[in-house]
């Protein structure tokens, strides 16, 4: 979680804090996009059906319902869905990505963003962080077998051609200048998980339509924030995701902190901090609660007599 310098900011918060006062809704606590949904399981269907019905993330929807059964799951069944997010803390524009929590919002049509669930690298192959912008882009890709992975899988072809057995699927955008991209998939269930060699998989169908309306040069900014801070009405909200690739040590430690340089740390439950960052539960969970704005108060002086 990076911590945003006060002065930075031009916030003065650091003032207000040593003041006693806290604004009704500080600026720097992101809000919160969706609203929370459940589900019931159908005859016959895994967690990895439902996840691609809603085109969800696999693992957050696992990690949401732990005690729900992965591959059997009794009929019935009501779930929780992962359809309500703190936004990033990032410029909101263009697509932003934010890796652990595997998942892109694309803020390219403004207004509220579209989301979309994704499959990021393992981690022997991480994703990228940084500022990139669309690069080229490609129709039905070939796939050009990277020599690690043939040294894996040698049973592989040097190219794999478009068609069914590409896990490429059907378009490609290239990221920035490198190697990698954002692109289909023709493996629906890995989607949600670490299942890449460090490229950006979505749903098919979803990756089509960005592919039509997303043109070369639009930002992509990819983030590793596995804590973000918001706000929604008088509540301050915490949603946490797993650390995929062991970076941000102290986590529920350095969140608090950030929350104190917001000047609202002093109105925050650390023991729900804790436990929503332990859980990792990847939804916003309540941990404390701003006060009331004060009521304007007016002085009206009479001329003398």
């Amino acid at each position: 979680m990076k911590h945003f310098a006060l002065a930075a900011l031009g916030l003065g918060l650091l003032g207000a804090q040593a003041s006693g006062w806290v604004p009704s809704r500080p600026e720097v606590l992101a809000p919160i996009y969706g609203e929370a949904e459940k589900d019931i399981v159908q005859p016959e269907e895994t967690l990895l059906d439902v996840a691609y019905r809603h085109r969800l993330g696999f693992d957050s929807l696992s990690r949401l319902n732990p005690k729900v059964k992965v591959w059997i799951p009794d009929p019935g069944t009501v779930l929780d869905l992962p359809t309500q997010f703190i936004l990033p803390m990032a410029p909101r524009k263009g697509l932003v990505i934010n890796v652990p929590e595997m998942r892109m919002y694309d803020f390219t049509r403004g207004g509220d963003p579209e989301t979309y669930a994704i499959a990021i690298g393992d981690d022997m192959d991480p994703s990228l962080v940084g500022e990139f912008r669309v690069g080229a882009k490609r129709r039905n890709p070939a796939w050009t077998v990277p020599a690690a992975i043939r040294k894996e899988k040698p049973e592989l072809p040097a190219v794999v051609p478009p068609g069914d057995d590409n896990p490429l699927g059907d378009h490609w955008m290239t990221i920035g200048n490198t190697s990698y991209g954002i692109h289909g998939t023709n493996n629906p269930w890995s989607i949600g998980r670490m299942a890449t060699h460090g490229c950006i998989r979505l749903y098919d169908d979803q990756l089509a339509g960005l592919y039509e309306r997303i043109p070369s040069g639009t930002p992509i900014r990819l983030l590793y924030q596995t804590v973000k801070l918001g706000a929604r009405g008088d509540g301050i909200y915490v949603e946490a995701h797993p650390d995929l690739y062991n970076r941000e040590p102290d986590r529920a430690q350095r969140a608090l902190a950030s929350l104190y340089e917001m000047g609202v740390g002093h109105l925050v439950d650390m023991r729900r901090l804790r436990e929503a960052v332990e859980a990792s539960r990847g939804v916003p969970v309540r941990v404390g609660t701003l006060p009331a704005p004060a009521p304007a108060t007016f002085t009206t002086s009479r001329p003398a007599s």
